[in-house]
């Protein structure tokens, strides 16, 4: 068999496009950076998102992600799901929560920890023995550099049941959280009675594979989302392209992503 010289460049131009796809854009982290800071905030909180960790083991990416929170000196991290998406994935979550420099932590259940039955009660452990918070359908209110914060987390709406909780009986935060894996869940949600300066989600890859920005396929509940941020009533949605992969260990157009946010 004869292999003609256009096949042969066809050949390694897929085998260049493999490699990228498979060894290169995996690992290549986008850190990407919105100020929402009003003029009379008194002092800036940085918020720092990761979503869709996938952690199963911690190799290159995971580090690079370490390096990247330690170096940007976040007031909070938001853990909007999927970090894990294997049971016996839980000594692997230790390992990169003992690693993460000590700030807030929070976190929320993304569609796998479900699908994978990972002992929820056991991964609630963990986050707390890493002071970190799994919240689920539920609000955690604290104060970071005398401001006061709430985060309201809600269970994944692809594998789980969301529902807000209702309303702290504390005075109202200055700034609010809302974080929910799936985005679809915010179609047709009207959070503009009770409103948050920033809402929170993953879930999509950005479509993991994606071709001048069009993604070929995004999982069920994307809805219309793909990555980046969105006005809707109520708040301000960052649907976050993730960090890891799922079903395949490939990305092409869609770099894994950390999001910083200063209000």
């Amino acid at each position: 068999m004869i292999i003609t010289a256009p096949t042969k460049a066809l050949l390694l131009f897929a085998a260049i496009i493999a490699t990228y796809a498979t060894l290169v854009e995996p690992v290549w982290l986008d850190i990407d950076e919105y100020s929402l800071s009003s003029n009379n905030a008194t002092t800036p909180i940085t918020i720092l998102h990761l979503s869709d960790l996938h952690l199963r083991h911690f190799g290159r990416r995971e580090q690079a992600v370490i390096a990247a929170v330690t170096a940007a000196r976040p007031d909070i991290v938001v853990l909007s799901g999927d970090v894990i998406d294997q049971s016996s994935a839980l000594p692997v979550l230790e390992q990169f929560l003992a690693a993460l420099p000590v700030t807030r932590t929070v976190a929320v259940l993304g569609n796998w920890e479900h699908w994978a039955g990972v002992d929820l009660a056991a991964l609630a452990a963990t986050y707390t023995e890493h002071k970190a918070t799994l919240l689920v359908n539920a609000n955690l209110a604290f104060n970071v550099r005398g401001r006061s914060v709430q985060i309201t987390g809600l269970d994944d709406n692809t594998a789980g049941q969301p529902a807000l909780p209702p309303p702290s009986e504390s005075l109202p935060a200055e700034l609010t959280i809302l974080a929910q894996h799936s985005p679809d869940w915010f179609t047709g949600q009207d959070l503009g009675t009770q409103g948050y300066t920033l809402c929170l989600a993953g879930h999509t890859h950005g479509g993991q594979v994606a071709l001048f920005g069009r993604p070929l396929w995004r999982p069920q509940g994307s809805g219309r989302f793909i990555a980046g941020t969105y006005q809707l009533a109520g708040c301000l949605l960052h649907v976050s392209r993730g960090v890891g992969t799922s079903i395949l260990p490939i990305r092409f157009g869609a770099r894994p992503q950390i999001t910083m946010f200063t209000l």
